[in-house]
């Protein structure tokens, strides 16, 4: 309907009213102001039903209108407030006259929610070719300004910093026109802060709107009284899943503690995060209160104890691979979980067992307990590992998680050409790691660093003295309608025998995710038969810029330089460059690229790989 009421007016003047405000105060005023807000927005709703059927209506043959004399703002309010019925173009003259005395009725109150209580309204009509044209001038009159206002908090929770930093945001300055929508708005933020940090029992000692039409000016007072918060009272667990003790980790609300909205909300998600349960209820039974103390019942339904997961697909790194993965979501009552792993890829095949133990704060503190079976190869090299270990996981409220370890490796690995060497370390790592990102899984901002530092002695258990630095980081930001991504990844190590270190702590490049137009790990040192051994080095970096072609489709282009090596004054960087697709796919980002090494345009390389790009 909005859009045949943009058309309107030409006509015969068949009738025209004046009319101005009268001054309402306190409750009285109040209340009215209130109920014209509800029409508003109840004629808001039904506008939104009358727009989505505009093309509809125009062929119904119904009369235009048209709304002149005030500016956009108060039209549109005005327009808001329209009879729901608009005259037929054949309608006849009672009719089109019954709509102007409801769009009288209905002006006054659009005009008086926005500051005009004096307009001036001249209706008209007349038939042009065979449809009514009808037509509203309205004259706004002076607006009513607010030359006083009185907004405060008193009582208890007088000093929350809720309410101090909505009245910090006063709903008017002096001289402001009035707008009831604004006090309207403002008492609904103070009567809903004082529901979410449990003041109950508020309510507004004063709330007054005085209008005086003669000198247009409206003065308004609002004082909310808090009364006293309630707090928690007995906080009960109806599950039959975990001990006492294990459960006692995963509840936030403590009784005595002052209750907060937000705090239910974030119960409720630690729940949901902990993996155990399928139906998750936290209640506030406000009706059994007693002495200001709100019991809550928390209601839990456990999930199904295992859950599995079989996964196939293909990288240009790893080649094809198979897998199949089991959780145990709870082992007994303890609230242990157990996560095992098989998969088979052509140069990666694993198998690995994972035992996690959550910690007095289980959702930012673990220990994983982990065992893995590995083969590892390339071209050139490869290795069988096995390694035993435990990990502690902190995360920190800023973002950061930080991970501390203990691994004892035994390895075997073998280049081409070469006898196979034996190795058992007993490994100590510190780790720290932090995303921030608009969207994890396709983020236009944001950037990952991760840092992590691996140490061996050979007078604690191991072979021989290791100790090894890896910096990873990428940033993606947002230039055009695309985006650029940067990657670095550096690492350096000290060992006393690189010829017997195992292959997972020797450095290579080259790959998907490294620099491509190369093929995976054929960048680093080569022994006297021409064979990659890695590198106790490695400097990799890539900038890349993506365009959007549709939805799910973009372009890419990228440069990338980097190697393994064994001497920093001779990195010996390749360079790679080339073009690429990207699908946004319902399992995450696919990324198909033609890389070229820069040296070699003849020898094109075809990458694959699926995940997030950070």
């Amino acid at each position: 309907m909005l859009k045949s009421l943009s058309f309107i007016l030409c006509g015969l003047l068949l009738t025209s009213s004046v009319f101005a405000g009268d001054a309402n105060d306190d409750a009285d005023s109040e209340s009215v102001n209130v109920a014209e807000e509800t029409e508003t927005k109840r004629a808001e709703n039904e506008s939104d039903k009358k727009s989505d059927k505009d093309e509809e209506l125009s062929k119904a043959n119904l009369a235009t209108i048209d709304v002149t004399g005030v500016d956009d703002g108060l039209k549109k309010n005005i327009e808001l407030h329209m009879p729901v019925t608009v005259p037929e173009c054949k309608a006849d003259r009672a009719e089109v006259k019954q709509f102007f005395t409801t769009v009288k009725k209905n002006l006054r109150k659009a005009t008086r929610a926005l500051g005009y209580y004096d307009a001036e309204l001249v209706s008209g009509g007349s038939i042009v070719d065979n449809c009514w044209k009808l037509r509203l001038r309205i004259t706004p009159g002076e607006p009513t300004k607010v030359t006083s206002i009185l907004t405060q908090v008193v009582g208890e929770g007088k000093n929350e910093k809720l309410f101090t930093d909505i009245l910090k945001k006063q709903p008017y300055a002096k001289g402001d026109v009035f707008n009831h929508q604004k006090y309207t708005d403002f008492k609904t933020q103070l009567s809903e802060a004082a529901q979410t940090l449990g003041y109950y029992d508020a309510e507004f000692e004063q709330h007054s709107i005085k209008v005086d039409p003669v000198s247009y000016r409206a003065s308004v007072v609002l004082i909310l009284n808090t009364g006293k918060r309630y707090r928690y009272g007995e906080i009960t667990v109806d599950q039959n899943l975990l001990s006492e003790k294990a459960m006692s980790k995963y509840i936030l609300l403590k009784t005595g503690s002052p209750f907060y909205a937000e705090d239910l909300i974030n119960q409720q998600q630690l729940l949901q995060r902990s993996g155990y349960f399928n139906l998750i209820k936290v209640e506030v039974l406000n009706e059994q209160a007693k002495n200001f103390r709100l019991p809550v019942v928390i209601t839990l339904t456990p999930k199904k104890r295992n859950a599995y997961k079989f996964k196939v697909g293909y990288g240009s790194d790893t080649g094809a691979r198979v897998a199949v993965e089991m959780n145990r979501r709870y082992l007994g009552k303890s609230g242990k979980q157990l996560k095992v792993k098989a998969q088979y890829a052509e140069k990666l095949p694993e198998f690995s067992i994972q035992l996690l133990n959550p910690r007095n704060n289980p959702d930012d503190n673990s220990l994983i307990y982990s065992i893995d079976l590995k083969k590892d190869s390339n071209d050139d090299i490869e290795s069988h590992t096995l390694s035993v270990g435990a990990t502690l996981v902190r995360k920190f409220d800023n973002g950061w998680v930080r991970t501390a370890s203990i691994k004892a490796i035994r390895d075997k690995t073998q280049v081409d050409d070469e006898d196979e060497t034996d190795a058992e370390l007993l490994m100590f790592g510190v780790g720290l790691e932090k995303v921030v990102a608009d969207s994890l899984l396709n983020p236009k901002d944001g950037w990952r660093l991760k840092l992590s530092l691996d140490s061996a002695l050979e007078a604690v258990l191991s072979d021989q003295d290791v100790t090894r630095l890896k910096v990873q980081a990428k940033g993606i930001k947002q230039v055009g309608p695309g985006r650029v991504l940067a990657r670095m990844n550096l690492g350096s190590s000290i060992v006393s025998d690189f010829d017997s270190l195992p292959k997972s702590l020797r450095f290579f490049a080259g790959g998907s995710n490294s620099v491509r137009g190369y093929t995976y790990e054929s960048l680093g040192e080569e022994n006297d038969n021409g064979k990659v051994i890695g590198g106790k080095h490695l400097l990799d970096l890539s900038l890349e810029y993506q365009y959007p072609i549709s939805d799910s489709w973009g372009a890419a282009v990228f440069v990338d330089a980097g190697n393994a090596f064994s001497d920093w004054s001779d990195p010996g960087l390749k360079v790679g460059v080339g073009f690429g697709a990207r699908w946004s796919s319902p399992v995450g980002p696919v990324r198909i690229d033609i890389g070229f090494p820069k040296d070699d345009f003849g020898d094109p390389h075809l990458h694959l790989s699926v995940g997030s790009d950070l």
